[in-house]
Formats: C-alpha cells, structure tokens, sequence
C-alpha cells in the first residue's frame, strides 16, 4: 500500500492494516551487549582487581583479607562489582541464632576505615571469599568482564527504545540529505524556536522529540517520537494516551508543525482499543514496515 492511499483510509482501518505488518523483533546484533559500557566498567577497577587476585587459592583467606584490605582499604571499592551489584551503598539485614534482626550500612565508595571487619565479614558471608578460595582460577578482571556482560543484559528492556530511535534516525537522514532537509536528534522546542523560529506547545518543559525535520521551503516542522513493545501490558494504555495529548499540544501550534509516531512490536496486537483511539486522532502513525515503503519519505514531500 501507498502512503497516499493509507492517509485516505478511516483509523479503523488504518489501524487494520498498520496490525498486519508489525516487526516480529527490532532486535539487531547490537542490541545483545553494549560492549563499550561493558569495558568501561570493568576498568573503573582494573587495578584493584589486579590487586585482589593475591587472594586466589588463599589458605587463610579471611585472615588475608582482613589484612590486604586493612592495609589498603581502597581495594573494597571493588567488591560490588565482583558481586554483581551496581550499589556503592549497601543496607545489610543480619540475623543471629535467636533470629533477632539488625541492619548495617556499608559504603564501598567511601570506605570506613575504622570498620574494616565490618566489610571482610560481608565478604565472607557473602560467600565471595569461598569463591575466591576455591572456586576462582584466573583474573578477576576476566571475571568481572564475564559479571558486567551479565549485568548488561538487564538493561535490554530499554535498550528496545533506542534501537528504534537508532534506525529512525538513519532513514531520517538519508531521507533529509534526498529532500534538502535538516533535522535534529533529541530537539527541544527552544531548540525548535532558536533554530528555525518554529513555536512548539509542549505538555512537559524537558520534553524532548527523538527527531525533528524541518522543511525551509514551506517553514515547517515534522516532530516524530519511536518506540517499540515486544510485549503487552497495561502500559500500552498509558503510553497511546500520553501521545494522543501530545499530539493535541503539537496540533494548537500556530506554527505548521505535525506529529509522527513510529512504534511496532507485537505488544500492540494486546491493545487494540487504546491504540484505535490514538489511530482516531493521530494521523500519522508507522510502523517499521510502512517506513521501508517510503511513508515517512512521502509525508515530507506533501
């Protein structure tokens, strides 16, 4: 289908047809590991873990510790990240054989040097000690790498989010340089304003748009926001809400400015009502699909 025909149907079935071709996943190579945010990490302590590799294979490792770590306290710095925890300040729930409870507070950013037990008791009954005892065999900066690539993992579910704004932001500019547009990443309506002397009512005062085109010929402006759900959920409500209110803003502008929103996923097939709503008010709805037949390219050419 053309865009041309598309825009001329009713929202209902836009909406059909906008159903009929979602992306099974946006998931590229990519998005497994953020390999840079992986290094960076694990050299934040290199040298400590260097360090820490004296206790390998320790007989007496408590006793080594306990005196390693009195001797230079900067090492615990490190003990996070050879957990898997990305807290620097940690409250510790300790229960004695009469099952009363206590908490403490450890500080692996600032050390507590006049605790220092403290910390080799949480080494220990962290069970991180018997690790490097008996079970770790190479460098702990090895080890930590393999810890931080695990962890990264947890950052995937947002990382959907900017995958999409990563291949909406190359079509944008392959189509820009076509057409003789400018466009910008992330822009903000002063951006908007001090740039192209295009007025943007905005519902919050830090919103930022993932792209916005302008056109100098007909002194417009295209502001477009991307996301993607794999899945469903109640949030899909929520979000089909939030951009039909910001396409409300974007239309009282008394400037020519118009909204785009791009989204896929297989989540939308769970939210078929809040999502014909916003089909009932927002004209401009893609998917990844419909971007590769040229929609977004045939919408600037208007």
């Amino acid at each position: 289908m053309k865009f041309i025909d598309y825009i001329q149907l009713s929202s209902e079935e836009r909406l059909e047809k906008f159903l009929l071709n979602l992306s099974v996943t946006n998931r590229t190579p990519a998005y497994y590991v953020n390999w840079e945010k992986v290094e960076r990490e694990t050299k934040k302590f290199e040298l400590e873990l260097n360090t820490l590799n004296y206790l390998i294979g320790k007989e007496a490792i408590y006793d080594e510790a306990l005196s390693l770590f009195t001797k230079q306290p900067e090492l615990l710095k490190a003990i996070p990240s050879l957990i898997a925890s990305r807290d620097m300040i940690m409250v510790i729930l300790s229960i004695d054989e009469q099952d009363n409870m206590s908490f403490e507070q450890l500080n692996f950013s600032k050390i507590d040097t006049n605790n220092i037990k403290e910390y080799v008791d949480f080494t220990k009954e962290s069970g991180l000690l018997d690790f490097l005892q008996n079970q770790a065999n190479r460098s702990l900066v090895d080890y930590v790498y393999g810890v931080e690539t695990g962890l990264d993992s947890n950052a995937r579910k947002n990382r959907s989010g900017t995958t999409m704004e990563g291949i909406l932001e190359r079509h944008v500019a392959k189509i820009s340089k076509e057409l003789g547009l400018e466009w910008k990443s992330q822009a903000t309506a002063s951006f908007i304003k001090e740039k192209w002397n295009i007025k943007v009512p905005v519902d919050k005062s830090k919103r930022r748009f993932d792209v916005a085109i302008y056109s100098k010929e007909h002194h417009k402006v295209w502001l477009i926001e991307t996301n993607y759900y794999g899945g469903g959920g109640s949030k899909l409500k929520a979000v089909a809400g939030e951009f039909i209110e910001l396409n409300k803003f974007v239309k009282s502008s008394e400037d020519n400015v118009e909204f785009v929103w791009v989204t896929d996923g297989q989540g939308w097939k769970t939210a078929h009502i809040p999502l014909l709503e916003a089909f009932n008010c927002i004209t401009n709805v893609f998917n990844l699909n419909m971007l590769k037949e040229n929609f977004l390219s045939d919408l600037l050419k208007k």
